[in-house]
């Protein structure tokens, strides 16, 4: 009993696993994509329309997971 409790375990762990190193290399893309934008402020150049959505939709998630965030701290 106590070999098929270890056998979940590990299994859920290595799914687990799987799911944090996709989203190890989502992180990577968006910080990859992040830079690449931050690069073209920092030389005044112009944005494109899609860049400049891009970035607005990034704000407001990171406003909404700020405000997520905070009420579960309240909690």
């Amino acid at each position: 009993m106590e070999a098929k409790l270890e056998a979940k375990t590990s299994q859920a762990q290595q799914e687990k696993l799987k799911e944090v190193k996709a989203q190890q290399e989502k992180l990577k893309i968006l910080q990859a994509e992040l830079e690449r934008l931050n690069s073209k402020i920092a030389k005044n150049e112009k944005l494109t329309l899609d860049e400049t959505k891009y970035l607005g939709e990034l704000g407001w998630l990171s406003a909404l997971a700020v405000t997520i965030a905070t009420i579960a701290a309240s909690l």
